[in-house]
């Protein structure tokens, strides 16, 4: 009996590293097409300013609800989706299916992020080129049913494929990639960051010139998009520059249990509306007590210690380093690092950032209007997601399970792109629905192969030093371009319904339901005769080479059927060796 009982163990265990061998190949896959997304965007950076003369409507990405002609819903492709939101209605039921296109990715804007703005511009024109590798990577991975393929970009921008509209206008504008799940788990360096908020009187002048924004306005929208991209474990507190009592009273410690991003912590919600409380009505700061501050928080601290500062730099009027000296050599014990921005044109006092950069590991940057707030603190972005590069060796990690829009299973293999200075490009992203891979392996197997690439929030104590080549610096991507940059897909005007561009398929009623696949059937119908007749060994065996020949042969479902027809196959799909998986489809993060 106890020779049985090994021997179904050993069954067990055979077919348990089959399954992992299939969903390692699925994530292997995955993973080297996410890094060949980041590559080319990473060449299409460096090219980046020759690239604008070919930048024109006629070539670009047609932006998410902005459809260029009525003729365009002909050539779009029905495929299920599982659950469409945009088109269910409780006349219709659960709609199944979505119109996407084959032909080009999509773009998506931050509503931050202007399109007259001219460094969105070159962004986005410089990475049209990664239309074609977007949809390579999604037709090399077809057979294992994932989802949409991303590209975020550092300015705001999405490129998706394939390409998809949104019914709801408030969903066309409120999107920001920066902001999402994906995104975020490329900066995921657990931190304690203190945020010291300059509320003197002079941060109640206007920015500039042609800007009815004040300082203390600007500074309070860069908070209030900083905020959104906490990380799971960080502790964040906001204080003004005279050290006092914190904004919202205490410290706030991020938990993401159950949530998608920092966006929906009640703690941070709380501390935003503390912010937009704040006034300009200090006659005078004392930056020595904000370190003084800072110095208190980080004694509990074991994270990553960091300050940001928000400034319109005035202070240093009032400032003598020597006497800061013995507080600098605190905080670089405890490896601070420190992030200023220095709102507005006043820049009598930038000598004095140049020469605390003597003293501290300490980088800033001038902020010079109210647009893309995310862009006005890119150098404190690009340095997390640098950090949290390094710690995972430079290689693709994958988000943990979560539940999509639709109530699907998802999982997301990224890779953040960087140029020669080290600066963020963006972040390539690949979604694989899950739910058929659980249905056929079980939920633990599904999790294991998944948990192992997907490393936690970045634990770094001791920072990178920040480099101080240039004495202030600007967000600014630095093309030298005399031309003009026509708008990248203007709205056309036309009475077509957005709906009719979205939804597909028998009426979008709730009768297209996917049937459960027979191999999902065939693996509950096995693991049953499992367990009832265990301790035969022999049938235990054969159960796990019926399974295996099963699993190997069966094929997927294809959810784009007539997709290949409409793109035509012009490029050459490397020749990698993937499994064919069950699926439902494609899913949006």
């Amino acid at each position: 009996m106890v020779l049985l009982s090994r021997l179904v163990f050993v069954a067990l265990l055979y077919l348990h590293a089959h399954s992992l061998g299939d969903i390692e190949a699925v994530l292997d896959e995955a993973a080297f097409q996410v890094q060949e997304i980041a590559r080319q965007a990473i060449s299409n950076r460096e090219n980046a300013c020759g690239s604008l003369s070919q930048c024109t409507i006629e070539n670009c990405s047609r932006h998410t609800c902005r459809p260029q002609s009525r003729d365009e819903i002909q050539s779009l492709s029905c495929v299920n989706v599982g659950h469409n939101l945009d088109c269910s209605t409780p006349t219709n039921g659960t709609c199944q299916s979505l119109s996407v296109s084959s032909k080009r990715s999509y773009i998506r804007l931050s509503p931050s992020a202007l399109e007259s703005d001219t460094d969105v511009k070159i962004a986005i024109c410089a990475q049209k080129s990664l239309d074609r590798k977007l949809q390579l990577a999604w037709k090399s991975t077809s057979k294992v049913c994932h989802g949409w393929v991303f590209f975020g970009g550092a300015e705001g921008y999405l490129y998706i494929y394939p390409g998809r509209d949104y019914t709801d206008d408030h969903q066309c504008k409120v999107y920001d990639p920066r902001k999402r799940p994906w995104y975020v788990h490329a900066l995921a360096v657990v931190k304690s960051l203190y945020i010291v908020l300059d509320t003197s009187s002079s941060m109640s002048i206007s920015i500039g010139p042609l800007s009815s924004q004040s300082r203390l306005a600007v500074a309070k929208g860069i908070l209030d998009e900083l905020l959104d991209t906490l990380t799971n474990g960080d502790q964040v507190i906001v204080s003004d520059m005279n050290g006092g009592k914190p904004f919202g009273g205490k410290p706030v410690s991020v938990s993401l249990e159950g949530l998608e991003t920092s966006f929906d912590h009640a703690g941070i919600s709380a501390l935003k509306n503390a912010i937009s409380n704040a006034r300009a009505d200090k006659l005078q700061t004392d930056i020595k007590k904000a370190f003084v501050g800072a110095l208190d928080f980080f004694n509990s601290s074991s994270n990553l210690n960091v300050i940001l500062l928000l400034t319109d730099g005035q202070f240093a009027n009032h400032v003598n380093l020597t006497d800061l000296d013995p507080i600098f050599k605190q905080l670089n014990e405890k490896n601070v690092v420190v992030f200023v921005y220095r709102i507005g044109f006043y820049i009598s006092n930038d000598e004095t950032f140049q020469r605390m950069q003597f003293s501290l590991n300490i980088s800033f940057e001038a902020v010079k209007d109210e647009t893309n707030p995310l862009m006005k603190i890119r150098s404190y972005l690009d340095y997390l997601a640098w950090l949290r590069f390094s710690s995972v060796n430079r290689k693709p990690v994958w988000v943990p399970l979560y539940a999509d829009s639709g109530g699907r299973n998802v999982t997301s293999s990224i890779l953040p792109a960087f140029d020669a200075t080290q600066r963020l490009i963006g972040v390539a992203c690949i979604d694989i629905v899950t739910d058929d891979l659980i249905n056929s392996l079980g939920l633990a197997v599904v999790q294991e192969a998944v948990s192992k690439r997907s490393p936690g929030p970045s634990l770094e104590q001791k920072p990178l030093t920040l480099k101080s080549s240039h004495p202030v610096l600007e967000a600014t991507t630095g093309c030298d371009f005399a031309g003009s940059l026509t708008p990248i897909c203007p709205r056309q005007e036309f009475s077509t319904p957005m709906a009719d561009f979205i939804c597909c398929g028998a009426n979008c009623s709730s009768s297209n339901v996917t049937a459960t696949s027979s191999l999902g059937k065939h693996y509950r119908i096995g693991e049953t005769i499992g367990i009832v007749v265990g301790s035969m060994a022999a049938l235990a065996v054969a159960l796990a080479g019926i399974y295996y020949a099963c699993w190997r042969t069966k094929p997927c479902p294809d959810p784009t059927q007539g997709l290949e027809e409409q793109n035509g196959d012009d490029w050459v799909i490397p020749s990698r060796r993937i499994k064919a998986r069950s699926g439902r489809g494609a899913t949006t993060s």
